[in-house]
């Protein structure tokens, strides 16, 4: 049995469900919804703040990550499912696409298909990094 530990975050903004969400390297602890291009630490659990709201945490507020290796995400656009994901500038999956020579942030595999944005996807949760073309 392997342990996994979630980062204690605080949000630094506002933070929507299913969302994925990048670490802030101006203060330890702070987390914000990802931007395209950003490293991801996690993708934020899909409960709304206190019940109260639509979104799931707001500025000052912890950050939930869902544990585990396949989390639900909401997609930024279409999506196939076997393709890498990455972050769109609202912390969104899309669709990963090449750039060419350069080191590219993805966030997984997609196990499903999306047809558009808004839709809550399940993708096998492996961040990294890709680079499309050596030369």
């Amino acid at each position: 049995m392997s342990h996994q530990s979630i980062p204690n975050l605080m949000a630094g903004d506002t933070i929507r469900p299913y969302r994925m969400v990048r670490i802030v390297n101006t203060e330890d602890n702070l987390g914000m919804e990802a931007n395209a291009g950003d490293i991801m630490a996690g993708v934020a659990a899909g409960s709304t703040r206190q019940f109260d709201s639509a979104n799931h945490a707001e500025d000052g507020d912890m950050i939930t990550l869902q544990p585990g290796v396949v989390v639900l995400i909401e997609a930024g656009g279409a999506i196939t499912r076997s393709g890498m994901i990455e972050s769109d500038e609202e912390g969104r999956a899309v669709a990963e696409t090449a750039s060419g020579t350069s080191n590219r942030s993805v966030g997984g595999i997609a196990l499903e298909s999306a047809g558009g944005a808004g839709e809550i996807i399940r993708v096998l949760w492996r961040p990294g990094f890709r680079r499309h073309a050596l030369s």
